[in-house]
Protein backbone atom coordinates (compact mmCIF):
# COMPACT_ATOMS: atom_id res chain seq x y z
CA UNK A 1 0.00 0.00 0.00
CA UNK A 2 1.32 3.38 -0.63
CA UNK A 3 0.53 6.72 1.17
CA UNK A 4 1.30 9.72 1.33
CA UNK A 5 2.48 11.57 4.99
CA UNK A 6 1.43 14.13 6.93
CA UNK A 7 4.72 14.69 8.27
CA UNK A 8 6.38 12.46 10.61
CA UNK A 9 6.42 13.43 14.68
CA UNK A 10 9.98 13.83 15.31
CA UNK A 11 9.20 12.20 18.90
CA UNK A 12 10.09 15.47 20.84
CA UNK A 13 8.46 18.83 21.65
CA UNK A 14 8.71 20.59 18.24
CA UNK A 15 7.56 23.80 17.42
CA UNK A 16 8.10 23.81 13.30
CA UNK A 17 7.04 21.99 10.59
CA UNK A 18 6.87 18.41 10.64
CA UNK A 19 9.65 16.55 8.46
CA UNK A 20 7.95 15.37 5.61
CA UNK A 21 5.18 17.22 6.38
CA UNK A 22 4.71 18.80 2.29
CA UNK A 23 1.85 16.30 0.73
CA UNK A 24 2.75 16.49 -2.56
CA UNK A 25 5.73 18.24 -5.24
CA UNK A 26 6.00 22.08 -6.35
CA UNK A 27 5.75 20.78 -9.79
CA UNK A 28 3.59 18.15 -11.08
CA UNK A 29 6.86 16.76 -12.95
CA UNK A 30 8.41 15.95 -9.10
CA UNK A 31 5.51 15.07 -8.07
CA UNK A 32 5.14 11.92 -10.28
CA UNK A 33 9.16 11.13 -10.23
CA UNK A 34 8.40 9.96 -6.34
CA UNK A 35 4.94 8.34 -7.17
CA UNK A 36 6.99 6.18 -10.11
CA UNK A 37 9.68 5.51 -7.00
CA UNK A 38 7.03 4.67 -4.84
CA UNK A 39 5.80 1.73 -7.78
CA UNK A 40 8.70 0.73 -8.17
CA UNK A 41 9.53 0.31 -4.63
CA UNK A 42 6.17 -1.38 -3.62
CA UNK A 43 6.40 -3.46 -6.51
CA UNK A 44 10.07 -4.88 -5.18
CA UNK A 45 10.45 -5.08 -1.42
CA UNK A 46 7.56 -5.81 1.12
CA UNK A 47 6.83 -3.18 3.78
CA UNK A 48 4.15 -0.32 3.31
CA UNK A 49 5.77 2.76 1.29
CA UNK A 50 5.63 6.57 2.09
CA UNK A 51 5.36 9.28 -0.60
CA UNK A 52 6.54 12.08 1.26
CA UNK A 53 7.87 15.95 0.66
CA UNK A 54 9.86 18.62 2.46
CA UNK A 55 7.76 20.86 3.70
CA UNK A 56 9.00 23.15 1.13
CA UNK A 57 7.80 21.09 -1.41
CA UNK A 58 10.85 21.32 -3.59
CA UNK A 59 12.62 18.07 -2.37
CA UNK A 60 10.63 14.33 -1.68
CA UNK A 61 10.91 10.65 -1.76
CA UNK A 62 9.43 7.49 -1.83
CA UNK A 63 11.04 5.30 1.23
CA UNK A 64 9.75 1.58 1.66
CA UNK A 65 9.56 -0.03 5.43
CA UNK A 66 10.32 -3.54 4.79
CA UNK A 67 8.89 -6.35 7.03
CA UNK A 68 6.40 -3.09 8.79
CA UNK A 69 2.63 -4.28 8.81
CA UNK A 70 0.50 -1.67 6.37
CA UNK A 71 -0.65 -0.16 9.78
CA UNK A 72 2.21 0.29 11.70
CA UNK A 73 3.80 3.13 13.20
CA UNK A 74 6.44 4.98 11.41
CA UNK A 75 8.85 7.23 13.13
CA UNK A 76 11.84 9.48 12.61
CA UNK A 77 14.04 6.50 13.48
CA UNK A 78 12.04 3.34 11.76
CA UNK A 79 14.29 2.08 8.98
CA UNK A 80 13.66 2.37 5.78
CA UNK A 81 14.80 2.44 1.82
CA UNK A 82 14.24 5.77 0.03
CA UNK A 83 14.70 7.05 -3.73
CA UNK A 84 13.95 10.76 -3.91
CA UNK A 85 13.93 13.58 -6.33
CA UNK A 86 14.86 17.26 -5.86
CA UNK A 87 14.45 20.46 -7.92
CA UNK A 88 17.63 21.94 -8.78
CA UNK A 89 17.29 25.91 -8.74
CA UNK A 90 17.96 27.76 -11.59
CA UNK A 91 21.59 28.85 -11.75
CA UNK A 92 19.58 32.42 -13.00
CA UNK A 93 18.33 32.47 -9.25
CA UNK A 94 21.57 30.95 -7.32
CA UNK A 95 23.20 34.02 -8.91
CA UNK A 96 20.66 36.55 -7.94
CA UNK A 97 21.01 35.16 -4.81
CA UNK A 98 24.82 35.10 -4.54
CA UNK A 99 24.43 38.75 -5.28
CA UNK A 100 22.35 39.61 -2.83
CA UNK A 101 23.75 37.82 -0.24
CA UNK A 102 27.55 39.52 -1.21
CA UNK A 103 25.65 43.27 -1.19
CA UNK A 104 24.45 41.92 2.78
CA UNK A 105 21.08 42.01 1.20
CA UNK A 106 20.11 38.21 1.61
CA UNK A 107 17.61 38.42 4.60
CA UNK A 108 15.21 40.72 2.54
CA UNK A 109 15.38 37.77 0.05
CA UNK A 110 12.00 35.54 -0.27
CA UNK A 111 12.33 31.88 0.88
CA UNK A 112 13.42 29.62 -1.69
CA UNK A 113 9.79 28.32 -2.09
CA UNK A 114 8.82 31.35 -2.87
CA UNK A 115 10.41 32.79 -5.82
CA UNK A 116 8.68 32.17 -8.89
CA UNK A 117 11.05 29.63 -10.92
CA UNK A 118 9.70 26.22 -10.62
CA UNK A 119 8.35 25.29 -13.80
CA UNK A 120 7.88 21.80 -15.11
CA UNK A 121 10.69 21.95 -17.27
CA UNK A 122 12.98 22.53 -14.05
CA UNK A 123 15.66 19.47 -13.72
CA UNK A 124 15.79 17.56 -11.07
CA UNK A 125 18.34 15.85 -8.97
CA UNK A 126 17.74 12.13 -7.83
CA UNK A 127 19.02 10.47 -4.57
CA UNK A 128 19.24 6.83 -2.64
CA UNK A 129 18.85 6.62 1.02
CA UNK A 130 19.53 3.54 2.57
CA UNK A 131 19.51 2.63 6.12
CA UNK A 132 22.36 0.23 7.29
CA UNK A 133 20.38 -2.74 8.41
CA UNK A 134 19.46 -3.47 4.93
CA UNK A 135 23.02 -2.34 3.06
CA UNK A 136 24.36 -5.28 1.08
CA UNK A 137 27.44 -3.81 2.75
CA UNK A 138 26.81 -2.34 6.29
CA UNK A 139 29.87 -0.29 6.13
CA UNK A 140 29.53 1.39 2.98
CA UNK A 141 27.54 4.48 3.84
CA UNK A 142 28.17 6.63 0.51
CA UNK A 143 27.96 10.15 0.90
CA UNK A 144 27.65 9.80 4.34
CA UNK A 145 27.02 12.61 6.30
CA UNK A 146 28.07 13.12 9.79
CA UNK A 147 25.91 11.97 12.58
CA UNK A 148 23.52 10.44 9.82
CA UNK A 149 21.77 7.29 10.35
CA UNK A 150 21.83 6.17 6.77
CA UNK A 151 23.75 5.79 3.72
CA UNK A 152 23.32 8.52 1.08
CA UNK A 153 24.21 8.41 -2.59
CA UNK A 154 23.35 10.89 -5.58
CA UNK A 155 22.56 10.15 -8.92
CA UNK A 156 22.33 12.09 -12.46
CA UNK A 157 19.17 10.15 -12.95
CA UNK A 158 16.14 7.99 -11.76
CA UNK A 159 17.47 5.03 -13.57
CA UNK A 160 21.00 5.36 -12.34
CA UNK A 161 18.87 5.55 -8.52
CA UNK A 162 16.96 2.35 -9.36
CA UNK A 163 20.68 1.01 -10.65
CA UNK A 164 22.06 2.11 -7.07
CA UNK A 165 19.17 0.88 -5.35
CA UNK A 166 19.44 -2.99 -6.98
CA UNK A 167 23.53 -2.68 -6.41
CA UNK A 168 23.87 -1.71 -2.59
CA UNK A 169 20.51 -3.39 -1.20
CA UNK A 170 20.91 -7.07 0.32
CA UNK A 171 17.89 -8.50 -1.92
CA UNK A 172 15.26 -10.15 -0.89
CA UNK A 173 14.60 -7.56 1.84
CA UNK A 174 13.92 -8.86 4.92
CA UNK A 175 12.33 -6.90 8.05
CA UNK A 176 15.30 -4.36 8.85
CA UNK A 177 16.81 -5.44 12.23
Amino acid sequence: MITRSLGIKPGLPWGGPLPGGGYEGKTKRLDRAVQRFAEWLQARIAGPVQVRFNSHRLSGGAFVYPGLAADAPITFDTPEIGLGARLLTPPAVVRRRDRAWQREQGASLPALEWEDCWTEQTPLSYNVLIYPQVLRVAGDLGEERPGSRFGYWSAGTSQEAYRLLKRLVNFPVRAAR
